[in-house]
């Protein structure tokens, strides 16, 4: 209840006594002075408060009448006096053996209500905001924003998702509780917004040995994940105006951040080397560029040695930057994975960004950015502005998940189980949705790139979409210039066998119904056909499954 009871303070009502109450009447102001008697003040202020109906009716129990006398400084028979006219005018009830407790259904004779000559009008208006928020491409709304970029937990076939029901939790129990016995009330102060050491220094060794890194702890900044990452260095490297390069198709959280902080976003093209460099004037030379060497998304491209060296060399050329996101890295099913664009970095222009999102769990909101040495403090000053730091609990746990080796057992763990669910999905895939896709198959990454035979296809797709639930993204989506030939882009890693054959056979179902319903004509979805040979935009060398 929001309103309660001032009385003396240093009261003798034990501090057990107190915890057992839910309603303390601290507001009520009793007027000793008053003409009006001390009984029915504190009647009136009382039923006042329940006619408000501004309390919880979860905590509705009232204090005891010996409780509420020795608060407020007055006798039980004046709180007994009051309480007595509220019960029999059905604002509170006598419980047995239970105490008083504001009633189930108040009278409604007396409780307030606003009449047309007293409501005050209220106007619609469309709020006046930055014009950061109104760039950004995010266009969701009202319960839309209520679930993760995933969806509902169900099979959506939504890319990147990964397969949390096969994460160790009993381990990473065991091992939060060893550190929380450690360490005790340590974890629960303000953290270092560089992160813990000791994860920083896990993050550093496994990036060296497994990565091919070339970094030292200290360059280890821990973030919120990906998003805070790119967030932190676009706040840190890019003034309003200047430009950003990005990758067409690419990452559409990238060109968000871009937005949000005012860069002149120019979108680069994709071959079968990775992003074009190109010819750029130095008027409009890029402060930072935004790539997934490993593993380009949504192409699922791997930036050959090449272009890796002359994109380092074009950012020293041009006093620019590179964010690395080292996307989907681990799970390279054709070889061992392929070392980083940091480890080749001999100027100080690239910062590597990794993130325990897509190998552990999203909801661990764990990532970390690699800087060279001289932007390490710049970086660590913006992280702090953000949320001060990562928590610190599941910091250490992360760091003994790391130093026992339970990280790497899972990700060679997890790696088989991708690589099953993506044979599957493969064969179920050309099962029920052969006749209309062309699946594009790359070495690497959680998803596929499904191309249709024929674009009058797309709309009864569209709205197959809508009506299943199941939510493959079309590949313009990520595009800014790009055009390309009508693609949907699926995800698979974070479902089983049974679940993988379900949806695909849903899907195909959803779209034979609406084939022979004639759904889909004249539908307002726009098709722009280019012919994947001549494309610049697409990678010709990647292995194609009919």
């Amino acid at each position: 209840m929001n309103g309660a009871i001032y009385g003396r303070t240093g009261s003798a009502v034990s501090k057990q006594r107190h915890r057992r109450l839910v309603m303390s009447f601290e507001m009520v102001r009793l007027d000793r002075a008053s003409s009006e008697p001390l009984h029915q003040q504190l009647y009136r202020q009382i039923r006042e408060e329940l006619e408000s109906v501004s309390f919880d009716s979860s905590a509705s129990r009232v204090p005891s009448s010996r409780v509420l006398a020795a608060t407020l400084g007055i006798s039980r028979p004046t709180v007994n006096q009051a309480f007595s006219k509220l019960l029999a005018e059905g604002y509170l009830q006598a419980r047995k053996r239970s105490g008083i407790f504001v009633a189930d259904h108040l009278p409604a004779t007396f409780l307030k209500a606003a009449t047309p000559a007293t409501t005050t009008a209220r106007t619609e208006h469309s709020p006046r905001v930055a014009r950061r928020v109104t760039r950004m491409t995010d266009f969701r709304r009202g319960r839309q924003l209520d679930v993760g970029i995933g969806g509902p937990p169900s099979v959506t076939f939504v890319a990147g998702l990964p397969a949390v029901d096969e994460f160790p939790i009993a381990v990473w129990e065991r091992l939060r509780a060893q550190v929380l016995a450690k360490k005790g009330a340590h974890l629960l102060r303000y953290a270092s917004s560089r992160g813990e050491i000791e994860l920083r220094k896990a993050v550093a060794a496994y990036l060296c040995d497994f990565r091919g890194a070339n970094c030292q702890p200290e360059q280890i900044v821990v973030v919120g994940g990906m998003q805070q990452a790119m967030l932190a260095c676009a706040l840190a490297l890019i003034n309003e105006g200047e430009v950003g390069w990005i990758e067409d198709p690419g990452f559409n959280q990238a060109r968000n951040v871009f937005a949000f902080v005012g860069a002149k976003i120019v979108p680069r093209p994709i071959d079968r080397e990775g992003l074009v460099i190109g010819k750029c004037s130095r008027q409009n030379s890029p402060r930072l560029i935004f790539v997934t060497p490993s593993h380009q998304f949504p192409f699922g491209v791997t930036m050959s040695l090449k272009r890796r060296k002359a994109l380092i060399e074009f950012a020293e050329s041009r006093d620019g930057y590179i964010l690395e996101d080292d996307y989907n890295s681990e799970f390279r099913f054709d070889g061992p994975p392929l070392p980083c664009l940091q480890g080749l970095d001999n100027a100080g222009r690239v910062i590597y960004a990794g993130t325990m999102s897509k190998i552990l769990y999203p909801s661990l909101r764990l990532g970390f950015l690699v800087a060279p040495p001289q932007l390490v403090d710049t970086l660590v000053k913006v992280r702090a502005i953000m949320d001060q730091h990562s928590p610190a609990i599941d910091q250490a746990t992360l760091a003994r998940f790391i130093t026992e080796g339970f990280f790497l057992s899972h990700v060679k763990r997890i790696r088989e189980l991708y690589a099953q669910r993506r044979v599957f999905f493969i064969e179920q895939f050309q099962k029920w949705l052969g006749d209309y896709f062309i699946l594009e198959v790359t070495p690497a990454g959680l998803h596929f790139i499904a191309w249709l035979r024929r674009g009058e296809d797309f709309p009864l797709f569209m709205r197959a979409r809508e009506q299943t639930g199941i939510w493959p993204r079309p590949l313009s989506f990520f595009c800014i210039k790009a055009q390309l030939d009508p693609a949907l882009v699926f995800g698979f890693a974070a479902w089983s066998q049974a679940q993988i054959e379900q949806g695909l056979a849903r899907l195909a179902s959803a779209v034979k119904q609406l084939k022979q319903r004639g759904a889909g004509n004249g539908s307002s979805f726009q098709i722009q056909p280019v012919s994947r040979a001549t494309s610049p935009y697409w990678p010709s060398t990647a292995v194609r499954s009919n």
